[in-house]
């Protein structure tokens, strides 16, 4: 028996009946567009009526014919009528005609969101429009219609498991993301947005702002004669009395005319959201008609932080006089007022929106004033000193450097500037809880700040390789100790909350990396400003010592005279490198560093040149070594602290011990208990409470090498005395018969070694013979 299925034709009514329904459903779609944008853009509302009508029967029958497709009847079908042609057929054709309405469907949806976003804008003019644009946004959340689950219990699926939207404008990347429903925050946006730009409520806030700024008369009249009527408090008339009155009357005026001013804006809100909640309920979600006392506070806080954000272009850029026009000074200061305002003396919508603004001020200031201190670092160094003063005297908040460069000062109120602009985000000083900080706005500041200690630190850089290639230790610590320690010490009340948030979020990743690079500029800053100093010592300590060194055959001289015990090198050395920082700095920690760096430069020199010393020359070098010591204490500009701990540094002791590891041989075996019987014993109590029970040859970590460096005795070194007479002076007859033995001695050593290779030859041509 064959098990090869037939293929047999199915009842085509209702496949057919489908494709119908489906095929008119996608003209529909794609004629009520059609009208809801014509008549949108021409005005015609007299047959809005039933257009809307239609519109919400077109979309009920679009969700119902998408659950009838979804229906497990319809798409499957045994499996001989799987392999039928024919249903392969109808199947790809039910999938084009479904992808094409879900196109037009995804169309009609722009539409509705365009149109609803121009209706709600033009809403507070006209109650048929409001009427309208409400009416709409139930068409558009019914759009998003959830899908039931049909494997659970019947519950409706999560927004982020809705139907994605397709793509059919580029114009409206929205569209790429799931449908979301639109909420009462975004209905009372759009519908406020066009009453903050148009009747301007941010420039009545101005207004109120500046009453107590100038005189009556001065400031811009803003208001339109409408509301002319609205706002007659606010008019100060003249009164005779103290100051103090005035003073109180006026405030008690603003207080008043604040109070009315919030409660007609409650009112509005109030009837907003009984007339929504009659018409769109959906904007509302779960919320029932006994809660609608919370949203009146919600649209209270979003209308005034949409106030906030038209109030500061108003300020800066669309008034008559602009504050943008006028010196950073200015603008800091009213940032510093607004910041001063009390919670308790302004309502908290008008509070909240007065600290966006300071903090939206914050920013603008922290822009400007960055890019002119930044632009002043590259110029103080041409500039005229008077005009650099009188700039930074308008910023009087950096800390005042005396002693450092005028570059440096620039740099200093570029970091306090920032630092307390920075601070001004944190209104507390617990700044624990990250959650309450704005991320988003310390980016960009911290983006200037990391910057500038980039910037500060390539300029110290090539300063200092500037000044220690000249060698001028002044100008050197000038700004490494006043300019960089001022600016680096600022960081000490930058407030750096703990990231405790999700570091998922871009922004506090972002914000992390800028706090650690931070961090790593900071410490960089210091240590090349050493690194630089110690590379540049050591050279010029070994160029000092090659100019000034005495030459190889003065160290292997058999004595000295005794009248000049003092080496000229060392105090000029001295004096030419170290006695310059000594006059620039009082720091112990470069003192001792640049001691140590001279020192063994003078060490490595002479290992590096093999200089090789006899006895009186190794006792020579290590006198050298101890006026080290002795012109330290002979130096009056040095303090007793800092004299007691650099007359005792390490690398004295190791200088000491170099030159007691010359006096040895080089196959003596140097011990920890015993030293050299040439060691120069000092009498006084200070020299032997210096010494320890370790010798000064420990300190020195390569012995073998320098017990190298002795002179090794020759024979012909007892010339010079063997040709004396009693009286120390050469004769010629004692020369010549030094000379005579030597020409003999030679002779003689010349026949023996002939002699010798005679005897070899001779004997090795006997045994050559005695083979053959």
């Amino acid at each position: 028996m064959s098990t090869t299925p037939k293929w047999y034709c199915r009842n085509k009514s209702q496949p057919m009946h489908m494709f119908a329904e489906l095929t008119k459903l996608g003209q529909d779609l794609r004629r009520i567009t059609k009208r809801l944008v014509i008549d949108v853009k021409v005005d015609i509302f007299s047959e809005h009526d039933t257009l809307l009508d239609e519109c919400e029967q077109i979309i009920d029958q679009y969700w119902s014919l998408k659950d009838n497709t979804m229906n497990k009847d319809f798409q499957s079908l045994s499996k001989k009528i799987k392999r039928s042609p024919y249903n392969t057929l109808l199947m790809h054709k039910f999938h084009v005609i479904t992808e094409l309405n879900d196109r037009r469907f995804c169309q009609l949806t722009f539409v509705l969101k365009k149109t609803l976003s121009f209706l709600l804008r033009k809403s507070l003019q006209s109650e048929v429009w409001m009427n309208w644009a409400l009416q709409i946004t139930e068409l558009y959340n019914k759009c998003r219609k959830p899908l039931v689950d049909s494997t659970a219990n019947g519950s409706p699926k999560s927004p982020d498991e809705q139907m994605n939207a397709n793509i059919c404008s580029n114009m409206y990347p929205a569209l790429l993301l799931p449908y979301k429903r639109v909420d009462f925050a975004s209905v009372l946006q759009e519908a406020w947005r066009d009453t903050n730009e148009s009747n301007c409520s941010s420039l009545e806030i101005l207004r109120i702002l500046t009453l107590n700024l100038t005189s009556d008369g001065d400031f811009q009249q803003f208001y339109t004669e409408q509301t002319n009527r609205d706002y007659t408090a606010l008019t100060l008339t003249p009164e005779p009395g103290s100051s103090s009155t005035k003073g109180s009357s006026a405030i008690h005026m603003r207080s008043k005319h604040i109070e009315y001013f919030l409660q007609n804006e409650r009112s509005f809100v109030k009837q907003f959201i009984e007339k929504a909640y009659d018409i769109s309920p959906t904007i509302f979600g779960q919320a029932s008609n006994e809660n609608l006392h919370e949203f009146i506070l919600q649209g209270m806080r979003l209308m005034w932080s949409y106030v906030g954000i038209i109030l500061d272009h108003i300020i800066l850029w669309w008034i008559d006089t602009p504050i943008s026009c006028y010196s950073l000074a200015h603008v800091n200061s009213i940032r510093k007022w607004l910041f001063m305002q009390n919670v308790n003396d302004v309502p908290e919508p008008i509070y909240s929106t007065l600290q966006g603004v300071a903090e939206i001020l914050t920013n603008f200031v922290s822009n400007n004033l960055w890019d002119r201190l930044f632009r002043l670092t590259l110029v103080t160094a041409s500039a005229n000193e008077r005009n650099v003063d009188q700039f930074l005297d308008s910023h009087n908040t950096s800390p005042a450097n005396n002693f450092g460069t005028n570059t440096g000062t620039v740099w200093i109120a570029i970091f306090s500037n920032l630092i307390d602009l920075s601070n001004n985000y944190f209104h507390s000083d617990d700044v624990s809880n990250s959650s309450l900080l704005p991320v988003a706005e310390q980016i960009p500041i911290l983006h200037r700040i990391d910057h500038t200690v980039h910037c500060l630190r390539i300029w110290v850089k090539e300063e200092s390789k500037k000044l220690c290639g000249k060698w001028k230790m002044h100008r050197y610590f000038q700004i490494h100790e006043h300019d960089v320690r001022l600016c680096l010490k600022l960081f000490e009340k930058f407030k750096l909350p703990k990231l405790t948030a999700d570091l998922s979020d871009i922004l506090m990743l972002v914000c992390v990396a800028l706090r650690t690079k931070l961090i790593c500029e900071v410490n960089k800053t210091t240590e090349e400003c050493v690194q630089i100093l110690s590379d540049i010592c050591r050279l010029l300590s070994l160029a000092n010592f090659t100019l000034c060194f005495p030459p190889t055959e003065y160290w292997q001289k058999a004595s000295f005279d005794d009248d000049k015990k003092k080496s000229d090198y060392v105090g000029y050395v001295l004096d030419q490198i170290y006695l310059p920082c000594i006059k620039a700095t009082k720091d112990i920690s470069i003192l001792k560093l640049i001691l140590k760096l001279i020192c063994e430069a003078w060490l490595d020199f002479i290992y590096q040149r093999q200089i090789r010393f006899s006895v009186n020359g190794a006792v020579r070098l290590l006198n050298d070594f101890d006026e080290v010591r002795e012109w330290l204490l002979s130096c009056p500009l040095l303090d007793a602290e800092h004299l007691e701990k650099l007359s005792h540094h390490e690398v004295l002791r190791m200088c000491k011990g170099v030159g007691k590891i010359l006096l040895r041989k080089p196959e003596d075996i140097i011990s920890i208990a015993q030293t050299p019987k040439f060691e120069k014993r000092l009498g006084d109590s200070t020299a032997n409470a210096q010494d320890t029970q370790l010798p000064s040859e420990m300190f020195v970590s390569n012995q073998k090498h320098w017990l190298q460096l002795r002179a090794s005795k020759s024979s012909i070194t007892f010339l010079p005395f063997c040709c004396k007479d009693s009286n120390g002076s050469f004769t010629t007859d004692s020369f010549d018969e030094v000379i005579a033995t030597f020409t003999l001695t030679g002779k003689l050593f010349w026949m023996r070694t002939n002699h010798l290779y005679n005897s070899r030859h001779i004997g090795r041509d006997l045994k050559h013979k005695k083979n053959i």
